[in-house]
């Protein structure tokens, strides 16, 4: 059978073997092929991408500068605020003090005007009970008296001097008081 037609630049057979003819332009233009991509990666590609890389780098010191300074003014933020913790408790703890000093004057104040207006008041209850005690005991020195004379009246008939009973009586009731106050 006749083989077909073939076209320039068209293998014919699926698997061809190498040709050491062609090895040369092959090289040469590998060569050629292979200095042209370094040449475009050295001079185009390259720079970008070393550009890319320093900016990254930029970035990330740049990043790491704010964080440290960050990570500083929080530290002065949080030095600050404990400080003022500090001042606002010791500020609390004195106010503190202050009032329960202030209110424990207020009450002895009040608490010594109390005891002196109870202490005039016992005085004014003690002289009324002083005098309507001396009223009571008037009263029933009188009526001691009266009382007296009637038993002696009626027990024995005689009709003495009030005045004499009431002498008798007095001297029994200051006995008896001095016996009771000594």
């Amino acid at each position: 059978m006749p083989s077909p037609p073939t076209r320039p630049g068209f293998c014919t057979s699926s698997v061809q073997g190498l040709d050491p003819a062609v090895f040369l332009p092959q090289i040469f233009w590998l060569f050629v092929l292979f200095g042209l991509v370094y040449l475009f990666v050295a001079y185009s590609a390259a720079p970008k991408i070393t550009q890319v890389l320093e900016r990254r780098q930029d970035r990330i010191a740049s990043d790491l500068q704010a964080a440290s300074n960050l990570q500083a003014q929080a530290e002065e933020a949080r030095a600050a605020y404990e400080k003022a913790l500090e001042e606002a408790r010791a500020k609390a703890t004195s106010t503190v003090a202050a009032k329960r000093e202030a209110i424990k004057a207020n009450v002895e104040a009040q608490y010594s005007e109390l005891s002196e207006s109870l202490s005039k008041d016992a005085a004014a209850a003690e002289a009324k009970i002083s005098a309507a005690k001396d009223k009571a005991l008037e009263e029933v020195r009188i009526m001691t008296a009266d009382v007296c004379k009637e038993i002696i009246q009626s027990i024995s008939g005689l009709d003495l001097d009030k005045k004499i009973i009431s002498a008798s009586v007095d001297d029994k009731f200051d006995a008896v008081k001095g016996n009771a106050n000594g």
